[in-house]
């Protein structure tokens, strides 16, 4: 304002310009005063131009720039828990460890078999893998992974004593392998201990998981005639008629004859790369399921290791499930924990009360005197999955109670090449809001520039006023008698009328010096009266 009040302009001008640096409202309604009496179309004009411009720069300062989060992944090493653990006893130095413990790991397998959908950390379905040691980062990390495999074949031509509770089985070269066996009640898969072979000649491997099966097979009745082994299971029988005459046809009532099947289960374990989530710690791509068997097939021959025999004998040293099956004569057949597995090898039997309840309600078949009848036939397919996962659970376990107290074994330690996941922050800038800042910014410059005549002759003048106010208005018509004449036939002081009253061209910077003096005088005067005053 103090350049426009040391140029020559209308009075009206001066006013419209004034009212117009009030805001962008009363910028607008100047400019809509021009219709009426134009007095300063483009200098009103100009001032709602630079006032645009601001509230452009208010509303696009906001959104000028922005901070944008995206993910980036950085390659690093990390600590891991080996979830493969040798339970075989050879790397612990206390050679009876895996001896006396054992009982007590694999007291706790029909717990985690009651979910098998179960996902827990380091074991998925027949496959143990590392985990991480912190679950607070971000990403994917690739660990060792160990799938554990099974093979299961019949054992032909063996032959069973029932006085020396042994089963004897030819493999190739005339080797055998001894087992300790009872009769077992129907429907029942027992782990045998191996009691030792008989070397006729040649290389012989140990046998890896010895069973003895109960359950109805799917088999050709030419195989059936060289697997199948019956043993006579002696029972009490009530009879409802009264011709039995002698006690040799009573025994031979009593005894039922059940058809059992000794089998060799093969482990083998392949070990590679797997990625696990971070957070998690799953497997995000389990291993595939290798081809089933789909048929049962004489195993005449197999291979085995020091681990897979080990397996074999900690099965046996399972605990008892707490079901006794005696027969007249005394031979004992008592299910440990691991033939609770029996239910499993159902696709849906799944839970620990159906497991209870099968052995139970075998268990009350056996003391009412019923017969022992099988109502399960076993396919190879499923043992086979049963018994991989079985040994996958086993060593988990041993590994997480190595963890949690000294029952288990201890895991070892190990490093994994992670792809850690990080968040970053980035400085974008919006190019629509910042071609609109800068337009109104040159805008503005220019504006300014020319508004305030900065290259004008007069830019060094001065106005004895800085601004139009009320104060002011009554100064400059006490003083400039343009004004005083302009106005003083002014009877009805509407906005139209006084605007139309000051079209008149006035320069308030010719204001004279003693004016300006007078204006002084009259200033100090006022602060000495108001000093008497006080």
């Amino acid at each position: 304002m103090s350049r426009v009040l040391v140029c020559y302009l209308k009075l009206t001008t001066i006013h419209d310009i004034s009212s117009a640096w009030a805001g962008l409202g009363s910028a607008l309604s100047s400019v809509w005063k021009q219709t009426g009496v134009p007095a300063s179309l483009w200098a009103t004009t100009a001032v709602t131009t630079y006032l645009l411009c601001i509230s452009v720069l208010h509303i696009t300062s906001s959104t000028l720039l922005q901070f944008q989060t995206f993910n980036s992944s950085m390659m690093t090493n990390v600590s891991t828990t080996l979830g493969w653990v040798d339970i075989s006893g050879q790397d612990n130095p206390a050679s009876q460890y895996w001896v006396e413990n054992w009982g007590a790991i694999t007291a706790s397998l029909p717990a985690i078999s009651q979910f098998p959908g179960l996902v827990s950390a380091g074991i998925s379905n027949n496959t143990v893998y590392d985990t991480l040691q912190t679950s607070s980062v971000v990403g994917h990390a690739t660990v060792n992974v160990t799938t554990i495999t099974s093979s299961c074949g019949l054992l032909p031509n063996v032959t069973y004593s029932r006085n020396d509770s042994t089963a004897t089985a030819p493999y190739g070269n005339g080797n055998a392998v001894l087992m300790a066996a009872s009769p077992p009640w129907a429907d029942q898969i027992q782990v045998l201990r191996s009691t030792g072979a008989v070397a006729g000649g040649g290389d012989f491997a140990q046998a890896t998981v010895l069973l003895m099966v109960s359950t109805l097979l799917e088999i050709e009745p030419s195989v059936q005639k060289e697997v199948a082994v019956p043993m006579v299971w002696e029972s009490l029988c009530v009879f409802a008629f009264s011709n039995v005459t002698t006690i040799t046809n009573l025994s031979a009532v009593a005894n039922q004859s059940i058809e059992v099947y000794f089998m060799q289960c093969s482990l083998t374990t392949n070990t590679t790369k797997g990625v696990i989530n971070m957070q998690t710690n799953t497997l995000e791509n389990p291993m595939p399921v290798p081809q089933p068997s789909t048929q049962w097939e004489e195993m005449l021959q197999w291979t085995s290791t020091t681990w897979s025999a080990a397996v074999g004998q900690i099965l046996t040293d399972s605990g008892s499930s707490g079901y006794q099956f005696t027969d007249l004569s005394g031979y004992t057949s008592e299910p440990s924990i691991v033939d609770e597995f029996r239910p499993y090898l159902h696709c849906r039997a799944t839970t620990v009360p159906y497991i209870r309840s099968f052995i139970l309600a075998q268990y009350l078949q056996w003391t009412t005197d019923e017969p022992p009848i099988s109502n399960f036939t076993l396919s190879p397919d499923k043992l086979e999955a049963a018994i991989a996962r079985t040994v996958a659970q086993l060593t988990w376990m041993a590994g997480r109670m190595g963890l949690a107290s000294n029952i288990g074994i201890q895991p070892g330690k190990g490093m994994a090449l992670a792809d850690e996941q990080v968040i970053t922050l980035r400085l974008n800038i919006i190019l629509l809001p910042l071609l609109f800042a800068t337009s109104a910014s040159v805008i503005m410059l220019g504006l300014a520039l020319h508004t305030t005549r900065e290259f004008h002759p007069s830019r060094n003048s001065h106005a004895p006023i800085s601004n139009i106010g009320a104060l002011q208005l009554l100064w400059l018509g006490y003083h400039s008698p343009s004004v005083h004449e302009a106005l003083q036939n002014v009877e009805h002081p509407t906005e139209a009328n006084l605007r139309r009253a000051g079209m008149i061209k006035i320069c308030f910077a010719s204001t004279t010096s003693d004016e300006e003096l007078s204006m002084r005088s009259l200033i100090d005067g006022q602060a000495v009266d108001h000093d008497d005053a006080i």
